[in-house]
């Protein structure tokens, strides 16, 4: 785990850019965040303050004041309204009085200087550490394993190495103190029962999936917004194709250029809940914690879809594209054709990495 950020202190040469900057986020936090988020922006600020040169030496307070807010709360799901505090992307840029397009520009500056992104722990609000599983991520022998789960000796290690944000408290036997904990989490795992046979699933494999994808954000110009106010394709795929294979379908639907992590987020109310199961790369599982499955070997069938359903899609993890993909049809069995094919499209492709000039 990277040492987290704590310092507000700048350079004498950047203090008043700073102070012009953080008096705007102090003011939104106390009218939308709390405290503690205006902590974490200051010490943003601060962290840009301190490079060099100091991005914050070219441009408005209020657009880095919006981009770092943006981007602190990237880090920690400020967009999610299921969880407070919450405000819409929109309303942010709103009150800042910023373009949508400006501040999701500078918000990606503000991510890629400080190389951080969803759910990172060095710039996690502490009150969150608990409930942030990468936070808690190390290597032992060469398996990537939750500190919290394993023997007293290893988190005493791992913490004075600075790779766990601080001791878990031991209650029962969780943080190693009992016995049967000192043998590791493999003392408590369970044999995993075989599976039945869904008859559904199985006859689900060979019908035809039609699936409309909606792209809800992404870095976004305001100029293409107003030339394509909706994007969206409709897909067709077989129950027996996998989810990695959709997403090669939907990279193309787009015009992409350049492969990046994705996953897909099944069984909750929409993109980005944090109750659904998540499919993704089993290399990128790290990003978000444990995955339901893996896209290479998860079925379109095996998710249990049916008309109507809505599910997740998010493609790049830096920056963050957002899709909501609608089951429209199940069809019957089909016996000819190549899948998956896109049979529809609605406006054009933004760029993949847009031109913000």
């Amino acid at each position: 785990m990277p040492k987290r950020q704590t310092s507000e202190t700048v350079p004498k040469a950047m203090q008043a850019k700073f102070d012009s900057v953080v008096a705007l986020t102090d003011q939104f936090s106390a009218q939308h965040l709390n405290a503690e988020y205006a902590q974490l922006i200051r010490r943003a600020v601060a962290a840009l303050a301190r490079k060099r040169p100091s991005p914050l030496a070219k441009g408005y307070a209020k657009t880095w004041a919006c981009g770092a807010t943006h981007a602190m709360g990237m880090v920690n799901f400020l967009f999610d309204s299921s969880q407070p505090p919450y405000i819409s992307a929109k309303d942010l840029y709103d009150w800042f009085g910023v373009a949508s397009s400006t501040g999701q520009g500078k918000s990606k500056i503000v991510r890629d200087l400080l190389k951080t992104g969803p759910m990172d722990p060095d710039w996690c609000l502490p009150s969150q550490l608990d409930n942030n599983p990468m936070a808690w991520m190390i290597m032992v022998n060469g398996l990537i394993l939750d500190a919290r789960s394993l023997p007293r000796p290893i988190q005493i290690e791992a913490h004075a190495k600075g790779l766990i944000p601080y001791l878990p408290e031991a209650v029962g036997g969780f943080a190693g103190a009992s016995s049967a904990s000192t043998q590791g989490p493999a003392s408590t795992a369970k044999t995993a029962k075989t599976p039945k046979t869904n008859p559904s699933k199985a006859a689900n494999r060979h019908r035809l999936y039609v699936l409309e994808v909606g792209l809800l954000s992404g870095p976004i110009t305001d100029d293409f917004i107003e030339a394509n106010p909706a994007v969206s394709r409709v897909i067709e795929i077989q129950g027996k194709q996998t989810l990695a294979e959709l997403h090669r379908c939907l990279f193309k639907a787009f015009d992409r250029e350049e492969e990046h992590f994705y996953e897909f987020q099944v069984g909750g109310s929409g993109p980005n809940d944090p109750k659904a199961r998540r499919y993704g790369l089993q290399r990128a599982a790290s990003a978000g914690g444990a995955l339901a499955g893996d896209v290479q070997h998860t079925a379109i069938a095996d998710l249990d879809l049916a008309v109507d359903d809505i599910f997740g899609y998010w493609f790049d993890f830096g920056d963050d594209w957002w899709h909501q993909i609608d089951v429209l049809e199940v069809k019957d069995p089909v016996s000819s054709g190549r899948y998956p094919k896109i049979v529809s499209r609605i406006g054009a492709s933004p760029p993949q990495y847009a031109d913000w000039d």
